[in-house]
């Protein structure tokens, strides 16, 4: 399981609409959304959304996933700030120092 597939996922349950997440929210097409969320569920075991012509409605397991999705969106956007401060913090204490030639470079 990919975070894309759960961004996808997120969206169209916000959506309420394969093709309005596709086209407003993701910028792609609704053929390989659909496709995408197709692979999510198979993944997963169950289905996740009810298609209608109507748009789509989650199922009781697509409630239970989606409350999870976002929470691990959540994770993975902190623990990728996490890295990020770290990096700042790490650059910010870095120290230089300087040997003499005679030192690190014998004749």
């Amino acid at each position: 399981m990919e975070l894309r597939h759960l961004r996808y996922f997120v969206a169209v349950a916000d959506a309420g609409s394969l093709t309005v997440a596709a086209e407003q929210k993701l910028h792609t097409s609704q053929p390989s959304l659909s496709r995408q969320i197709r692979d999510l569920e198979q993944e997963v075991g169950v289905q996740l959304l009810n298609r209608g012509v109507q748009g789509i409605e989650l199922t009781a397991a697509g409630k239970a996933f989606l409350d999870h999705a976002r929470m691990a969106l959540l994770q993975a956007e902190a623990a990728k700030q996490a890295a990020l401060r770290s990096r700042r913090s790490r650059a910010s204490r870095s120290v230089s120092c300087r040997a003499p030639r005679s030192i690190c470079c014998p004749r």
